[in-house]
Formats: structure tokens, C-alpha cells, sequence
């Protein structure tokens, strides 16, 4: 096994290379210092989620019953007649298909309206409102409308991909309770997606200093263990396609990762985030005593690529009107402005983030990142839930 510069120091560490190491290294042969690579996986990565007392004052947007019976009281059936063709599994009380959504006709042939919502009315969203949510401050002002962090006390956080979901039953919640929709779609993603990889490269990772943090897509699929988690300790092979390479300087101080702004992107596969990408991109990430870390990623991410996600998951699934959000991401979207059009293509978002300790290898089979630690020790769901840098 050939170990990169950083790697050897990093396998003394865990205790693997004292089975071959020479024994004038082992006697203390000065030398100097050379920086050190911890590897993770994704062990986790949805929507943060903050739902409040006060996060939806003007009412709920509910889930697909509210929303299918919002349809047919609009085609003039009362509450109660939307609510028996809903039961009814949308059939009248004499067996004949009631139309709950009009197809969008686009050039005299009728699709889903969720593959063309421009072409069907926009039916409103109630947004969420409210004083908190989990993000950062994007832009570096505080506005009147942006949120504040409900932990750390930042004001201007910005915050818009939460205004436009919070309404939504499936999304007014908070952790550990994941969003239904994702919560599915990562489980499934996690048996037919390259893992995602997270390393961290500095001199000493075990107290204060300037580090490099690399995100990367792996050859193989994630790991479980017996308990249906991410396996700790597991070996990944990193895809050398760039498309999945993002790296940013950044701190660990007192034990929290932060990066400097940058663009993130990494590829993921249909039924999940097809591309998960980011510009302005920040991290907040509590590096853990077990050797895993949790907090929350985000920038502004095309506001396109979120709802192709939902689209793909399909109202049923996904639990959200899909013509109303096509609509009000549109409109609330708050970044990365189109050069030739003026409108907004980013939206601001932030997503909750777990990584487990994992080997990284290249394609030569050269180490490129060790793994340190154990890994949440699993009790059947593994959670890595910390108030400070997630909310409570």
C-alpha cells in the first residue's frame, strides 16, 4: 500500500502502520512535520428545517390531501365533497374519475403539470415567516425580512429555499426529524449513489489551525453497517471526474469547521439531488470527540435544480404543491442573477450535513485520506445531533 506524504503520519495515528514501520522511524528520527488527511463520508445531507410557533402566522399549506381538496373546491365542489373523492380514490359517488389537476397542454398535448408549471396558473404558496431559521448571512447585510440563527444569535440570515417549503407539512419540523421526502429518497440513493466525500487536510487536526476541506464523489456505493447506518472506517475510491471536486480554505476553531466563501459541486443521481451545487457556498460543521462531524452546509443553489429534485419525486411523494413552489422560488429567489435577463437563477438554502470518519483511496490505490475514530456508536437510527451548530 503506498501512503501520500500525509498519509503515513495519519496511519501511525490509528495504529496501523506499526506492524511494518522501519525501526530507526520508530526510535524518533527528527523529521519534519508533515500536514495530516482525515477522510469522511456522507452519512447524511437534507433540508435544514426549523419549524416554529410563529413560522407560519398567515396558516399552513398542509400536505396532498389540503392540497388535492384546494383543487376541487376550486372546480366548485365543497370541502366535503373534496374531501369523499379524495377518500373515494378520486371517483364521485358514482365511480366516474374526477379531474383533480388540469394537465398542462403544451402545444396541443397534455403533460404533467409538473413537468410544465409555467404553463398552469399560479395557485399561491403561504411562505414562512417568522424570527428564526438555520442558514447564514449570505449577502453581509441584515435586512428587515431575513431570518436570525436560533442558536448562535447571527442576524441577516438569508434563507429563501426555507420561506418558500416551511408552510408545507413535510417540512415544518425540526431535528431529528428529517423531511419525509428526502429522508426516502437519501435511503434509497444510498444502496445506487457513489458515496459523497468530505476530507480535511492541516497540519494538526486535533486543535486550532488554517486547514483545506475537499468534497468529492466516490467510484463505489456507500457502506452500511448492521444497523442500516453508514459504515465507519469503510474504504472509498474518489472519482477523478472534476465536475465532483470542490476545495476550500478553512479554520477549525474550538472545534468548528468553517470555510472561506466558494462554488460547490458535486453530482448525485435521479430519485435524489441529481446535482448538488452551490455558489457562495459556507459551512459550519462541529468536529466531533468519536471522530465524526455534523452541522450545516449552503449558499445559493439554482432554484431549478431543487424542484427538478421534487418534480422527479412526484406530488405524491414529494408532499407540496409543485406549481406553487415552481412559482414562488421564482419569485423569491435571491442570488446569481441572470447576466442577460436580470432575474435571480440562486436561491438561498441550507441543508443539515453528517459525515462518518472513511478511507480515501486514488484510483492507483494510493491513500489519500485516513480514517480517525470510531463513528457515532449506532443504537439503531444513527443521529449525530448537536443544539449548538443545528438548532434545537
Amino acid at each position: 500500500m503506498t501512503v501520500r506524504g500525509n498519509g503515513l503520519r495519519r496511519l501511525i495515528r490509528v495504529g496501523v502502520v506499526g506492524l511494518w514501520l522501519p525501526a530507526i522511524a520508530l526510535a524518533g528520527t527528527a523529521s519534519p512535520v508533515a500536514a495530516e488527511t482525515r477522510g469522511y463520508a456522507i452519512s447524511m445531507i437534507h433540508t435544514a428545517t426549523y419549524g416554529d410557533t410563529d413560522t407560519c402566522p398567515a396558516g399552513m399549506n398542509g400536505g396532498p390531501t389540503e392540497i388535492k381538496q384546494r383543487r376541487l373546491m376550486e372546480k366548485g365542489y365543497s370541502a366535503e365533497e373534496a374531501l369523499r373523492i379524495i377518500a373515494n380514490d378520486g371517483k364521485d359517488e358514482d365511480g366516474n374519475r374526477v379531474e383533480i389537476q388540469a394537465p398542462a397542454v403544451f402545444d396541443g398535448i397534455s403533460t404533467n403539470p409538473a413537468n410544465l408549471p409555467s404553463l398552469t396558473p399560479d395557485p399561491g404558496v403561504k411562505l414562512a415567516q417568522g424570527r428564526f431559521a438555520l442558514g447564514f448571512n449570505l449577502n453581509g447585510e441584515v435586512e428587515p425580512d431575513s431570518f436570525e440563527h436560533p442558536e448562535t444569535g447571527e442576524r441577516g440570515i438569508d434563507n429563501q429555499m426555507w420561506r418558500v417549503l416551511g408552510c408545507y407539512d413535510v417540512y415544518t419540523i425540526r431535528r431529528p426529524v428529517r423531511p419525509y421526502n428526502e429522508d426516502i429518497a437519501w435511503d434509497t440513493a444510498l444502496d445506487s449513489m457513489p458515496a459523497w466525500l468530505m476530507s480535511v487536510t492541516g497540519e494538526d487536526l486535533d486543535s486550532d489551525g488554517e486547514v483545506t476541506v475537499a468534497f468529492d464523489r466516490a467510484l463505489n456505493v456507500a457502506m452500511r453497517d448492521t444497523h442500516g447506518g453508514l459504515l465507519p472506517g469503510a474504504t472509498y475510491v474518489i472519482d477523478p471526474d472534476p465536475r465532483s471536486h470542490s476545495e476550500f480554505r478553512g479554520r477549525i476553531e474550538d472545534g468548528i469547521l468553517t470555510i472561506e466563501p466558494g462554488d460547490f459541486s458535486i453530482q448525485g443521481e435521479s430519485q435524489f439531488y441529481a446535482l448538488l451545487r452551490f455558489t457562495n457556498t459556507q459551512l459550519r460543521l462541529r468536529m466531533h470527540s468519536d471522530g465524526s462531524a455534523s452541522g450545516i452546509i449552503g449558499g445559493y443553489q439554482p432554484w431549478k435544480d431543487y424542484y427538478t429534485y421534487l418534480a422527479i419525486r412526484g406530488e405524491g411523494t414529494a408532499q407540496v404543491d409543485l406549481p406553487a413552489v415552481y412559482y414562488a422560488m421564482g419569485r423569491e429567489a435571491d442570488g446569481v442573477p441572470d447576466p442577460v435577463t436580470g432575474e435571480n437563477t440562486g436561491i438561498s438554502a441550507a441543508y443539515f450535513i453528517e459525515a462518518i470518519p472513511a478511507f480515501h483511496t486514488e484510483l492507483s490505490g494510493e491513500v489519500a485520506a485516513v480514517s480517525v475514530g470510531t463513528g457515532p456508536q449506532y443504537n439503531g437510527t444513527a443521529v449525530h445531533y448537536d443544539a449548538e451548530t443545528e438548532g434545537q
